[in-house]
């Protein structure tokens, strides 16, 4: 499977974010666990939830 794109982990990140309540200053921790996510194939959907920001 190809490295996800930045558009792709862009996408996933903000839907993690989103999900998540938008909370402030955590750019980076969206963007790695989007990243880590698609690398994993973790998910092909975008609107799935992420257990990591669940909490």
């Amino acid at each position: 499977m190809p490295d996800p794109t930045e558009e792709q982990i862009r996408i996933r990140a903000h839907r993690l974010w989103d999900v998540a309540g938008r909370p402030e200053g955590r750019e980076d921790e969206f963007w790695h666990e989007a990243e880590r996510e698609l690398k994993d194939g973790a998910t092909n959907n975008p609107d799935e939830k992420s257990e990591t920001f669940l909490e």
